[in-house]
């Protein structure tokens, strides 16, 4: 196994998921981020969930972790793991037999450790693999209780009792309270549609206040994969809801806009007046997507690779059976899709959109050729 540095605490300064980091570190784009699949089970059915069509009723067996082990050795320059499923905490078997040895080889070799839970499940089974977690991430999108217990189970055939949705409502905030103030960084993520674009305020309290969580993550709402009949936000008011979170933010917590379709290189005086505001706030940052730019995504039970945003238009690339991830990333970053959206603008750390965000806001923009003008404007300013 390979082995790196002490890792450094995470900060507003020192976020190990940011795809520019590779850029600053290598000189160029490289797998430092992978993302493993480990279960198709979960207690919920969101709508919004973005591989809620993959879930099932039973998990077939994994492939035996020494396959893993190795291909995650054949990784020089990984940096950061993240674990999701389903809900990674729902099964007993899979946290022991696949969640377990993935943390246990991420803490022996430095690696930094996401694990994506909707956090209602009993406490003592976030409790028993706290030390292994970097970031315990969370959705939180739930502007009213009725909004969980509708949206929550939208996809559930068989529904729960309504005292049973409400229990976990509960429990999903006193775990991410507990959680923090034990000293887990937990992260909540919102995503911004029609259905939680009214609740802002609320949702965002919520976060800071009852759930005491590090930070609050914001990103678009984009139709993909088990989440395309969402009801998304058009480009201006995607705008006027990141101005209005800006406005009634706690500016003492970290508030983190990922994937935002607002770019340097577009020739709007509002695009660029929104983003000079997001680099002066206090405490704010913005992420560049990590997906095909930093980060695959494996399954644990077939070894398919897939790039998470692209799934729909790519599928299965893959397998780790037969393939190394390094070849597989360096692979898709030759393919016509990724050549015709991974550019760089080094004056603003951007490297552009995913496709997602592409093909609904900018169908008809040629990223590489903004690229271009404003390498040309930069050595001309």
């Amino acid at each position: 196994m390979l082995m790196t540095n002490q890792k450094k605490p995470i900060s507003i300064k020192n976020d190990p998921w940011e795809a520019y980091n590779d850029i600053e570190e290598h000189g160029k784009l490289t797998l430092s981020n992978i993302e493993f699949t480990t279960t198709n089970l979960c207690n919920m059915r969101c709508s919004h969930c973005a591989v809620g069509y993959t879930l099932q009723t039973k998990d077939p067996d994994p492939l035996p972790m020494d396959i893993i082990y190795r291909r995650l050795d054949e990784i020089p320059n990984l940096r950061t793991m993240s674990i999701t499923g389903g809900e990674p905490m729902f099964s007993k078997k899979s946290i022991k037999n696949v969640v377990k040895p993935l943390l246990k080889y991420a803490q022996d070799r430095g690696i930094y450790v996401q694990m994506n839970s909707n956090l209602t499940l009993p406490q003592d089974r976030y409790l028993d693999i706290a030390e292994y977690i970097d970031v315990m991430h969370i959705s939180h999108n739930w502007g009213t209780i009725q909004e969980f217990t509708n949206v929550g189970f939208g996809a559930m055939k068989k529904q729960p009792p309504l005292k049973a949705k409400l229990k976990l409502y509960e429990q999903m905030l006193n775990n991410a309270s507990t959680l923090s103030e034990q000293g887990m960084f937990v992260s909540a993520e919102t995503m911004l549609n029609q259905s939680t674009l009214p609740y802002l305020d609320k949702i965002h309290k919520e976060i800071v206040n009852d759930m005491k969580c590090s930070r609050h993550e914001v990103h678009p709402m984009y139709p993909a994969d088990f989440a395309s009949q969402l009801n998304v936000l058009s480009l201006k008011e995607m705008k006027q809801a990141i101005h209005h979170l800006l406005d009634i933010r706690n500016e003492d917590v970290w508030m983190l806009f990922g994937t935002l379709p607002i770019y340097p290189c577009i020739n709007d005086e509002n695009d660029q007046a929104l983003l000079q505001r997001l680099r002066d706030a206090k405490n704010v940052t913005m992420r560049n997507d990590p997906d095909g730019r930093s980060r695959l995504n494996v399954n644990v039970f077939s070894g398919d690779v897939i790039v998470t945003d692209f799934g729909d238009e790519n599928g299965t690339i893959s397998n780790i059976k037969r393939d190394k991830l390094t070849d597989v990333f360096n692979k898709w970053l030759t393919s016509d899709l990724a050549q015709s959206l991974n550019c760089h603008c080094e004056a603003f750390h951007c490297l552009g959109p995913n496709v997602l965000v592409k093909n609904m806001y900018y169908p008809h923009t040629d990223f590489k050729q903004k690229e271009i003008e404003m390498h040309t404007e930069s050595i001309f300013s």
